[in-house]
């Protein structure tokens, strides 16, 4: 016997939106009255923001796929500010990530296959997490005036070299003129592969091994010259000979401003083989399809872009910290480690989450009451159960509760109804009248069940203050479980039953 529906994973639009839309609500509900409007806010919108990144990336057009790893990161970033926000302990901290989860996981189901989806999204987020990681490095530096500071040092002890001796300045010239013919033949040929209209030369391009073996133990001698005490005195004796004369060159061999220029030079020249090697290491670490890779990667190329030249401001971190206010956190955090690497750094830490979620969520599709072509309507119902449970442990009063166990099963019946009808039919059918039914039938009972749940709640439970709080969450948690498997059951059930013998 064939099976009954081939799932293409194709979803009905109404039911899956009602799906998103019951999601959102609830968890909204939920943690505004926690307490955390804010952080809730802000939750839902990065969750939001996930999903539909997670399909733009999925798509095959090069614009989708830039669009949809800009939004992932911005996402990450809402979800950056969610978890940084103030609160009470770690179970309003589970609520808020719970709301993350439930935001994302049903967006996703509902805009895209999730077996579609998770490829690309892996992809994305990896290339984006590299691009943040040394975007953090970089501004870690930056923040610590590390490149400053050793560019400055550098040049006082090259200067303080220079004023020594002018033997010092003769070896040093002479090492600089070599970097400069070196550099002048790798500078054409980088310059060649870098420009697409230009045909790069076969010609050779001289190499340290070209160099005669006599420069180099010539230049070998005069630095162990210089480094024993009283090892220049053979060449001041030599421009002692030469009168006034030595006395110019000495100078000129000294001069700070003589110097510069041929760095300068040597810094300019560098800068092309430089940049064809950053181009090699890109590849080399994002991949070698160079427009996908870095469509994928754009974010976090952006966003550490962004955040460099932002945090570069004069300035910026004591107005974030003005802003934040100095019992804060976020103060704290900018004090300790900058604007710039706390907010890499949060948004690489989210990203690497959001990829370990990924990973759960793609295990789970193998236990056996997950439904596989409603994965993510069902990963979603579970995490919303998650966030109602920290909900009930926190300050989140017992309707919104409620509400969002009550939610927890509509957004599964609602998501694998969109999915099974949509598959069955397809998205051309008319559907909006009969699955307006359904989710409409599901909502009343939830809503008769919050509302019964809630009315006892609030005459019965004043009157059962005697009733010892481990028992009554011990009857909670056990009331919860038989909710689930009672669930499983009217949902298996049918299908065992209808199995011809």
């Amino acid at each position: 016997m064939s099976d009954a529906y081939g799932f293409d994973g194709s979803r009905t639009a109404f039911a899956s939106k009602t799906a998103v839309v019951v999601a959102a609500v609830a968890a909204s509900v939920l943690g505004v009255s926690a307490g955390y409007a804010v952080q809730t806010l802000l939750a839902v919108v990065g969750g939001v923001t996930f999903g539909f990144a997670a399909r733009d990336v999925s798509e095959d057009g090069l614009r989708d796929r830039v669009r949809g790893s800009s939004l992932l990161v911005l996402a990450a970033v809402f979800v950056v500010a969610a978890l940084a926000l103030e609160k009470a302990n770690a179970v309003d901290a589970v609520l808020v990530g719970a709301i993350v989860a439930t935001t994302s996981a049903t967006t996703l189901a509902a805009l895209v296959d999730p077996d579609d989806a998770i490829k690309p999204v892996f992809a994305a987020l990896s290339r984006s997490f590299v691009a943040t990681v040394l975007g953090t490095l970089l501004a870690a530096a930056l923040y610590a005036n590390v490149f400053t500071a050793l560019v400055v040092g550098s040049w006082t002890l090259f200067a303080m070299a220079l004023a020594s001796t002018a033997m010092a300045g003769f070896v040093a010239l002479q090492v600089e003129f070599l970097l400069v013919g070196l550099l002048a033949g790798r500078a054409a040929r980088a310059a060649e592969r870098l420009d697409p209209s230009r045909t790069a030369s076969d010609s050779e391009v001289v190499g340290v091994t070209d160099v005669p073996k006599a420069v180099w133990l010539l230049l070998a001698v005069q630095v162990l010259l210089l480094a024993f005490p009283g090892g220049a005195w053979p060449f001041r004796f030599l421009l002692s000979l030469v009168g006034p004369a030595g006395s110019i060159a000495a100078t000129v061999v000294s001069s700070v401003y003589l110097h510069g220029a041929v760095l300068l030079l040597v810094a300019v020249l560098a800068l092309l083989p430089l940049a064809a090697f950053v181009r090699r290491s890109a590849v080399a670490v994002f991949g070698n399809r160079a427009p996908k890779t870095l469509a994928f990667a754009s974010g976090g190329v952006g966003l550490t872009a962004i955040v460099v030249l932002v945090t570069s401001v004069p300035g910026f971190d004591s107005f974030v910290t003005w802003l934040a206010g100095p019992e804060s956190t976020v103060t704290s955090v900018v004090d300790a480690y900058g604007v710039g690497p706390a907010v890499l750094g949060g948004v690489s830490g989210v990203l690497l989450v959001l990829g370990v979620g990924l990973f759960f969520y793609r295990a789970a599709f193998g236990l056996p009451f997950v439904p596989e072509h409603a994965s993510g309507f069902a990963f979603a119902a579970a995490t919303l159960f998650v966030a109602a449970v920290a909900g009930a442990f926190g300050d989140a009063p017992a309707p919104a509760v409620f509400l969002a166990m009550a939610a927890t099963l509509a957004v599964w019946d609602a998501g694998e109804y969109a999915v099974t009808f949509g598959s069955e039919l397809g998205q051309a059918a008319s559907t909006r009248s009969v699955e307006a039914v359904h989710v409409f039938a599901t909502l009343a009972v939830g809503a008769l069940a919050v509302v019964v749940a809630s009315l006892a709640t609030h005459f019965f439970v004043p009157a059962m203050t005697a009733v010892p709080r481990n028992r009554a969450l011990t009857a909670l948690g056990l009331f919860a479980v038989a909710l689930v498997a009672f669930a499983y059951l009217a949902n298996t059930g049918g299908e065992d039953d209808a199995t011809p013998e």
